[in-house]
């Protein structure tokens, strides 16, 4: 095949090598066995098909309009030949029939004489009785040529005619005529001059025309041209679009088909129409741009014949079927004559025939499910394509047939056509057969024309084997490039990459936007496969921090890259994933570790509490000198601050452990330091688990722990130690002195070097009454190193002492009863009725002012206005003496009750007397009282 749109006549010389067109037999020849075909078919010099679209008088099987050698028109059915309607046309004869099926229109034209003059004459049926019909005249028009050709649209706006001497005319508006009473006379526009062949005396004669919108495409034995119908330049001579011409008979209007991209899929659609050469070398298609395309296929062409996109060509001895569309002769065989031809091609069905006159056969086409299971059978499942486009693109309104039962395609997400169906189905097809025989690259690029249609599953299992990852490989990428794959086969292809080690593949892959990965899956993925790089580059897009820190540091073995990344994430982050990496970044980075962990947990913003602190300690573990210089920078830096953080006092506690293991003048430096900035109960651990004695003293001391401090000393016999301990802390320490005592009369040697200090020692606890003379006595009698004559002045000291205190104590008793025998008398006189209580007082005790009435008088011998009184004489207790006997029942009350019956009786009193006992309970309560008898 050739194609251009150079210009020159070309001869088969001229063209490259012919190319042998794959020979199909895709029409079936079926014998004309009706009655009526010979009467209806005698004496024909033209027929035409007229599809059921062309008005009642075409019967539901369309019909045959045929122009006879005496001038008749005669009107068939196309299926049983029976006559339909006749009616004479011309005096002469008739040489060409035309239909315009939109208007029901029968375009006649022949002659009325033997003359050059030609009449074209417009008929429409109309019908005075049932199935009976009659031709009423519209339309006239006469030139003076023979009409070569002619090209009639089913609208008829626009007709062209061709003459015999090169001339084109055209006819406008020949539709509106067809209602007219009376035939309309019309004078055709003369669109083309009459011309010659190369300036000789041949007549240029017009083989074809081909009317497409608003141009007139026109070829003759010489040249093609096209000519402006409706636009800025009609009316202009046609220019020639292409050099070459064919013969009579040899030029018809085609239409191609053609494929599209749509969002809903490849859509087949019907190109414009296109003027068809047949030339003896090759066929031609020229478009209203010039030739478009050939076709290489030798031999002299008697005719050719449209059939909705296949050219039927008649040759010399031969009838070929050639399509377009496919590229491939759909039919060939030897006819040697055939007389007249027609086709079904105005019928817009899938039932396609060719009528043979004068062979008397019906050439009829194979269904589109025959003609794939033959293509199949052979193995020509790309060959297949084209003629389903071709089916769905000629019949868009017929229904496609369905997928066989065997077919494993399957619709996805989208739903796709019946057409994108079958091709599939035919894309599968050959990528079984070569998978079959062993060629998985080639049958891989068939399968990858299923996506979308066919489910990926069934490609993926056949190829999931080691040694067709490649070819998997290109699959899946062409799913992910139609954004159809999921995150499986995202999966798929990462585990196809690894394996294959094309690491380029697969850092594009990841870098792409529009992947839909389950990252867990893929990181799991690339780390298995040894891609490090690319699975620190998936973790670091994702934000997971922990899965990158791993890979550099356990995959990549890149500890300065983990803790370049760690730096960049806030405070916050690098403390809670620095756990995952503590160990081998101290390992291998420790200075500049050291530097980040100084940075974050001193900052201003850090909020970490002791127990994170703690756990960051732990990670220490085997680098106690790299911990202890933490320690330090931590506490430096913390030096100046304000507030310290939370986990200050832990770092000192720990740095303090460290000095005592290496350096313990560190350590009581630190013990000499702010007692709050330590812990004093560990600080007293660490000290006695290093034995450091003075940390340990000073621990004791910022404890108050004077009974250790002594101890200690004591236990050291150092008896210096032990007396300045006892100088320094005797003072606030009263129980000190006992151990003293002990020590120093533990031994003879003691007791003889420090004799004057023990004395010193008794005088002052006896002094100071810090101990008893007997509990003194007991202590130093525990042994026989202290004499008793060291105690012997100051026993009988104290024994003068206490008996003065018991002389005085026995005269306050004496006292103490006088003054009760005078008050108890003083209780009888109130208490008897015989004696009268005389008040003589004159004044008021608290206002001092004369007494007048009304006043009152209290036993007391106190005597006070009534005014003077805050309850008046409603007052039940004297104002001056009220003081004292509060005193006196508050010790009463605190004093503890000798029996419960005292409680009932005061309560069984008080409730007799106002009924308020339960307030005495209630006091009672409130005071303890009954506590203290239950116990």
């Amino acid at each position: 095949m050739t194609s251009g749109s150079t210009s020159g006549r070309r001869g088969a010389s001229a063209l490259p090598t012919l190319r042998t067109w794959r020979s199909l037999r895709f029409f079936d020849a079926v014998p004309l066995q009706e009655e009526t075909y010979d009467d209806a078919m005698a004496g024909v010099s033209c027929v035409v098909y007229a599809p059921k679209s062309s008005g009642p008088w075409a019967s539901p099987r369309g019909a045959l309009v045929t122009g006879l050698h005496s001038g008749q028109i005669r009107v068939v059915d196309a299926r049983t030949f029976v006559e339909l309607a006749s009616w004479k046309a011309f005096d002469h004869e008739c040489v060409q029939v035309h239909v315009a099926s939109e208007h029901g229109a029968i375009l006649t034209m022949g002659c009325d004489d033997d003359t050059n003059v030609s009449i074209v004459r417009v008929w429409r049926l109309d019908s005075t009785a049932a199935n009976v019909w009659h031709a009423v005249l519209c339309a006239c028009v006469t030139v003076d040529a023979h009409i070569t050709c002619a090209a009639v649209p089913s609208h008829l706006s626009d007709v062209a005619l061709g003459l015999s001497d090169g001339r084109v005319y055209v006819l406008h508006a020949l539709s509106d005529s067809m209602h007219a009473k009376e035939p309309h006379i019309i004078k055709p526009k003369l669109a083309r001059e009459a011309s010659f062949v190369d300036e000789s005396t041949e007549p240029d004669v017009v083989t074809g025309l081909v009317i497409d919108a608003s141009t007139l495409l026109i070829s003759t034995v010489s040249c093609t041209l096209k000519f402006t119908l409706h636009g800025p330049r009609a009316g202009q001579a046609p220019s020639v679009i292409d050099t070459i011409g064919c013969p009579p008979r040899c030029g018809a209007a085609f239409r191609t088909c053609a494929a599209t991209e749509a969002k809903d899929g490849v859509v087949p659609s019907v190109s414009a129409p296109k003027l068809v050469l047949a030339r003896e070398e090759a066929l031609y298609v020229i478009g209203s741009r010039g030739r478009e395309t050939s076709f290489a296929l030798e031999g002299i062409k008697r005719s050719i014949h449209t059939l909705h996109g296949q050219l039927v060509i008649v040759m010399l001895d031969r009838i070929l079927v050639f399509d377009l569309d496919t590229k491939c002769i759909t039919y060939a065989d030897e006819y040697r004559n055939v007389g007249h031809i027609w086709t079904n091609e105005a019928e817009c069905i899938p039932d396609e025939y060719i009528h043979l006159h004068h062979a008397r056969m019906r050439l009829v086409a194979k269904p589109l499910v025959a003609r794939l299971e033959h293509l199949f059978s052979v193995h020509l499942y790309i060959q297949a394509i084209p003629f389903i486009y071709a089916y769905a693109a000629r019949y868009p309104h017929a229904r496609l047939p369905s997928l066989p039962s065997s077919a494993s395609t399957m619709p996805l997400q989208t739903r796709p056509s019946p057409v994108e169906l079958l091709v599939a189905d035919a894309y599968r097809r050959f990528g079984e057969h070569l998978y079959a025989r062993g060629d998985f690259e080639n049958a891989m690029q068939q399968f990858c024309h299923t996506i979308g249609i066919m489910s990926p599953s069934v490609v993926i299992r056949k190829f999931l084997d080691a040694q067709r990852l490649q070819y998997l490989t290109v699959y899946l990428e062409a799913l992910h490039a139609r954004h159809l794959a999921h995150t499986g086969h995202a999966t798929l292809l990462l585990n196809c990459y690894t394996k294959l080690r094309n690491i380029e593949a697969l850092d594009r892959f990841l870098r792409a936007s529009d992947v839909p990965l389950d990252v867990p899956v893929a990181l799991d993925v690339c780390r298995r496969g040894g891609c490090a790089a690319q699975a620190a580059y998936l973790a670091q897009v994702h934000g997971m921090h922990d899965v990158y820190l791993s890979i550099q540091l356990h995959d990549a073995d890149d500890p300065k890259a983990a803790l370049d990344y760690l730096a960049s994430l806030p405070h916050s982050d690098v403390m809670r994933y620095f756990h995952l990496c503590a160990r081998k970044l101290l390992d291998a980075e420790a200075g500049a570790t050291m530097d980040l962990l100084v940075r974050v947990y001193t900052a201003e913003s850090a909020t970490v509490s002791t127990g994170d602190f703690q756990v960051l300690l732990s990670h220490f573990v085997g680098h106690p000198r790299l911990l202890e210089h933490f320690l330090e920078r931590i506490r430096d830096a913390c030096a100046d601050a304000s507030r310290k953080p939370d986990f200050f006092v832990l770092a000192q506690d720990t740095l303090l452990e460290l000095y005592l293991a290496h350096t313990p003048d560190k350590a009581l430096h630190v013990l000499e330091g702010d007692a709050s900035l330590y812990t004093p109960s560990r600080a007293l651990i660490f000290c006695a688990k290093a034995r450091y004695t003075p940390g340990l003293l000073r621990v004791y001391e910022r404890l108050g722990m004077v009974d250790a401090i002594l101890q200690h000393w004591i236990h050291a016999g150092d008896s210096e130690r032990v007396l300045r301990t006892l100088e320094r802390y005797g003072a606030t320490h009263a129980q000190l002195y006992g151990p003293t005592l002990s020590f120093f009369t533990s031994t003879h040697e003691l007791f003889a070097q420090h004799r004057e200090a023990v004395e010193r020692i008794v005088r002052h606890v006896l002094q100071h009454a810090l101990f008893s003379p007997i509990e003194l006595v007991e202590l130093l009698s525990r042994n026989d190193v202290a004499p008793l004559g060291l105690l012997t002045p100051h026993l009988v000291a104290h024994m003068e002492q206490e008996q003065a205190e018991l002389s005085a104590a026995r005269k306050l008793v004496a006292s103490y009863r006088t003054e009760a025998r005078a008050k108890q008398t003083e209780l009888a006189a109130l208490q008897s009725s015989d004696e009268p209580r005389i008040f003589q007082h004159e004044r008021c005790e608290l206002c001092h002012q004369a007494l007048d009435l009304p006043c009152v008088h209290f036993m007391c011998r106190h005597s006070f206005h009534v005014r003077c009184l805050l309850e008046g004489e409603r007052t039940r207790e004297c104002p001056v003496c009220a003081a004292e006997h509060t005193t006196i029942e508050t010790l009463r009350d605190v004093s503890p009750l000798t029996s419960l019956d005292a409680v009932l009786d005061e309560v069984r009193a008080a409730d007799d007397e106002d009924g308020r006992g339960f307030d005495v309970l209630a006091d009672l309560f409130a005071k303890g009282i009954d506590a203290g008898q239950q116990a």
